[in-house]
């Protein structure tokens, strides 16, 4: 069945409208989920990374191996893998209490990227980290480099070594939430932790899976 575009830019701009920003109480938070994805061809190893907070130790992760057949669109990167990110996050034998996805949220043409598509579907604060800017502009604000979708800062630019990575909101968290986060989410390597172990997992069962 042929993926309509139009259709699913639509119902972005629907969903986008379910998007909380009023923010959580991060002393609450005990386990974060790092969603992340690879590719071998036409498969993809979806991995969820379960870390407690904010000692960012592992504690258990799921990876769900299985086919990708929508192809890869800037702006619409949750339709091609939601659907795997949602099994193994769901899999998961203790529940999170935030989700860190590697893309975008609010900084998004609809104001829907994965990362706020996922916490709307599960309903669970998440944030987004990538490693470029999708939308918005760069501003600096008071010393700091934030990222404005309509006016609106929406997430944060955050320099860790060489890189820059783009945090944005997603759901139910707020700038200030993003603020915190993008500090205590770091441990001695350049990608927030739990998108880091995430991608490290997602990338050692797909070359695992390959030497089979």
């Amino acid at each position: 069945m042929k993926f309509d575009v139009e259709t699913a830019k639509n119902l972005q701009t629907r969903l986008s409208k379910l998007v909380s920003t009023s923010g959580i109480d991060l002393a609450g938070v005990r386990y974060v989920a790092g969603l992340d994805i690879s590719y071998s061809g036409d498969r993809g190893v979806a991995v969820a990374a379960l870390l407690n907070y904010p000692q960012l130790e592992l504690v258990e992760y799921v990876a769900v191996e299985g086919l990708v057949e929508i192809p890869y669109i800037p702006g619409l990167l949750a339709f091609r893998e939601a659907s795997l990110l949602f099994k193994a996050c769901e899999s998961l034998s203790v529940e999170p209490d935030l989700l860190v996805v590697d893309g975008h949220g609010v900084t998004h043409p609809r104001m829907f990227g994965i990362a706020s598509h996922i916490g709307v579907v599960l309903d669970k604060p998440s944030i987004g980290v990538a490693k470029s800017l999708l939308y918005g502009r760069v501003e600096v604000l008071s010393g700091e480099r934030v990222i404005v979708v309509k006016d609106v800062v929406a997430g944060l630019v955050v320099s860790r070594g060489r890189r820059e990575l783009y945090f944005s909101i997603g759901h139910k968290v707020d700038i200030s939430n993003l603020r915190t986060l993008s500090k205590t989410l770091f441990k001695q390597h350049e990608l927030p932790e739990p998108t880091y172990q995430a991608d490290r997992i997602s990338r050692e069962v797909r070359m695992s899976a390959a030497r089979r």
